[in-house]
């Protein structure tokens, strides 16, 4: 596993860079960046992002003022042109203003660059995917990726996604997109923005196999235990999702409506969650999967939460330091 924490682990790539002077004089202003976007993107979305910025001025400069500044602070480089282009008008749930989904996009960042490392946050600023982790079931391995939203297929209900897919042909299970949020407590938490499953003729085929597999475990189910693991360092209570009401696809026209198939509440509710503003749904905090169980499924369970958990900065630090004090 990419992340698993090592005894030998550099301490120093675990905590926040610093900018040096030095690196913050070479920053390239992310302005100068949006001002040749035109060149790197086709004539029409050039005129939507033109489109955006004169219909949302100040919630557009906001989130371009914002992507500059962060660059400059975290010393982590000019971002992907897609996060240029992140739409303010439809993100993530419906019925709140440009600017609250500039505040969820900007935090999202800000909780980011507590919870990942920060050679990962710079590769997904600039639009890389990260291998989270994988996990071999009884005739098949899976991968599971982190990503932009924007590269795939989930632009508009998150910022970042992971994809969990075969290793053997690439062919993806499921996805989850996500913004980070803060809990009531004030402890990093995470909200889902949507799930989405396989689509074809073989997707039906693909799922059962993959469950069979994985001894009785759920694509979506893995999933979801890889999501509560990535932020269980943290304690939060719980976790957030949209709802098929809030889910922001009730924006869009009525073909795009059609193509969603998910029934999220019946999941959420299938998982304990219990109804909540502004999002829909929150879900409880469950203990990890057992350690070391003979049963397959099991095994399985706590793989999928290891991924989410050992992706985290904040679970590499205290593995770091209960290694210490076991040394002193």
């Amino acid at each position: 596993m990419r992340h698993e924490w090592k005894p030998e682990l550099d301490q120093r790539s675990l905590l926040p860079l610093q900018p040096s002077p030095a690196r913050a004089t070479r920053h390239r202003s992310v302005f100068l960046q949006m001002l040749s976007l035109g060149a790197r993107i086709s004539l029409k979305r050039s005129a939507v992002f033109c489109l955006r910025f004169a219909c949302r001025p100040v919630s557009t400069f906001g989130w371009i003022s914002f992507l500059d500044d962060f660059s400059r602070r975290q010393a982590i480089g000019r971002p992907h042109d897609d996060l240029l282009r992140k739409s303010l008008d439809v993100f993530f749930i419906t019925g709140i203003p440009s600017p609250a989904r500039l505040g969820l996009m900007t935090e999202h960042f800000r909780i980011a660059a507590e919870l990942l490392r920060h050679d990962d946050l710079a590769a997904l600023w600039r639009g890389e995917r990260l291998d989270m982790g994988t996990v071999s079931g009884r005739h098949e391995d899976y991968d599971m990726q982190m990503l932009l939203a924007d590269h795939c297929g989930c632009r508009h209900e998150g910022v970042f996604a992971i994809k969990l897919s075969r290793a053997s042909d690439d062919y993806t299970l499921w996805t989850a997109s996500v913004v980070f949020v803060r809990g009531e407590d004030g402890s990093p938490s995470l909200a889902i923005g949507g799930m989405q499953g396989p689509k074809g003729a073989d997707a039906k085929r693909a799922i059962i196999s993959a469950t069979r597999c994985l001894g009785g475990l759920r694509p979506k189910d893995a999933m979801l235990l890889a999501l509560h693991g990535l932020v269980s360092s943290a304690n939060p209570a719980h976790i957030l999702a949209v709802s098929n009401a809030a889910h922001v696809i009730n924006q869009r026209r009525r073909k795009r409506r059609r193509l969603m198939q998910a029934d999220l509440d019946g999941y959420w509710t299938e998982r304990g969650g219990k109804p909540v503003e502004p999002f829909g749904f929150q879900m409880p905090a469950p203990s990890a999967p057992q350690i070391d169980s003979p049963n397959r499924r099991e095994q399985s369970k706590r793989a999928f939460w290891d991924i989410g958990a050992g992706f985290c900065r904040l679970s590499n630090l205290r593995a770091l330091a209960k290694a210490s004090l076991n040394k002193a």
